[in-house]
């Protein structure tokens, strides 16, 4: 009809007409987006996993089902423990979803070992929030980067590096020996000009056996060749033998050295020649930056199921920029005076990581350094 209802039926006609248009638009449109997401991930190389708040598995993409041959498997049945057989991975991911807090893991602990067939397979995993409206979580991505030919490669490195090392030591030692005995015997009967030649050329020699010294020691331990003989370990003991190693060096250069230790401090699982070996090092570092009549200090103290352990100065402080590599091979701070190899750091940090825990620095440039590892309590 042409009345007022007649014009309002054919309004809502092109009303519904509208609506349904766009409704089809608008499924399409979500369709395509839905096929360009899988299309995306389908092509990503790396793995890619999707929990829920329960950890259970909601998305998974070819790469994923590959590494965790899963291929003929219905992923929605399956929870993290069903398709990851490292328990610390999924545990991570627990924490993440009940703390809510994005993870921090050290790169080098951040490696999962997973069988293919007769071989294994290195991946570095890497866990990321979802997060939904008003920032709530709504889910946690699991990353799986294979990095097998990467560790391989270290792997062949770290071989020809101890090597060469074995290589080296023989004649190393024959030149030392040789160099010694004409400064015992000889060094009287030569010009002043060639004593100096003798005298520099002991200090390189030294120099170099030292960094294979070196090299070997941190190549066995890389590998695992160096045996750890843990004990029930009083962290005085550590302090005191340490102390008295220093105790010229500290009165020739007269730095104050203090040792600050709770009463109530429990002994620690350790191997206590390798973490009286750490500890010296740093204290050597410390003594070897701070000017005469500085002050370098021990401390411990509990937290958690750790022990933290710390040597601080009050020298120059470490630069911004070396603070986060100077625990790598052959890494030294530009400027500092000479005498390391720049593997010390590293050393320390691979007989803290035998011990199952973790070393860093916190350093202000000009105001001192402090360093601090942890050492698992006896349980």
């Amino acid at each position: 009809t042409g009345d007022e209802l007649g014009r309002l039926a054919g309004e809502f006609n092109q009303m519904a007409a509208q609506i349904a248009r766009y409704h089809e638009m608008n499924i399409e449109q979500i369709i395509s987006e839905k096929n360009k997401g899988e299309a995306i991930l389908a092509s990503i190389e790396d793995g890619l996993v999707v929990f829920d708040h329960e950890l259970r598995v909601t998305g998974i993409n070819p790469a994923a089902r590959r590494m965790l041959n899963l291929d003929l498997v219905e992923y929605s049945t399956l929870r993290c423990s069903d398709i990851l057989p490292a328990d610390s991975v999924c545990e991570l991911i627990r924490k993440t979803v009940e703390t809510g807090v994005q993870p921090s893991t050290p790169e080098e602990e951040r490696i999962v070992t997973l069988p293919e067939g007769e071989y294994l397979r290195h991946y570095l995993f890497s866990v990321t929030i979802i997060r939904g409206k008003e920032r709530s979580l709504s889910g946690i991505v699991l990353l799986l980067r294979d990095v097998t030919r990467l560790k391989e490669v270290e792997q062949l490195k770290s071989e020809f590096v101890m090597a060469a090392s074995h290589e080296l030591r023989t004649p190393l030692t024959s030149m030392g020996m040789s160099i010694d005995l004409l400064m015992e015997h000889g060094a009287e009967g030569l010009a002043e000009k060639d004593r100096e030649l003798l005298h520099a050329a002991h200090e390189e020699v030294h120099r170099m056996k030292a960094l294979v010294d070196d090299l070997l020691d941190l190549s066995k331990i890389e590998a695992g060749r160096i045996e750890m003989e843990f004990d029930n370990v009083p962290v005085q003991i550590l302090f005191e033998h340490v102390q008295a190693a220093f105790k010229r060096e500290l009165e020739k250069k007269q730095v104050e050295f203090t040792l600050e230790l709770p009463e109530d401090l429990p002994n620690v699982r350790a191997d206590a020649n390798k973490m009286t070996w750490v500890l010296t090092n740093l204290i050597s570092n410390a003594l070897r930056y701070v000017s005469e009549g500085g002050h370098i200090s021990a401390m411990a103290r509990k937290v958690g199921e750790y022990v933290h352990l710390s040597i601080r100065d009050d020298g120059p402080g470490i630069p911004l920029e070396y603070q986060t590599r100077i625990f790598h091979k052959f890494v030294q701070v530009k400027g500092s005076e000479a005498g390391g190899t720049g593997l010390g750091l590293a050393i320390c940090k691979e007989i803290v990581r035998a011990h199952g825990g973790t070393i860093w620095v916190e350093s202000i440039p000009g105001r001192g350094s402090t360093f601090t590892l942890t050492v698992p309590v006896v349980p």
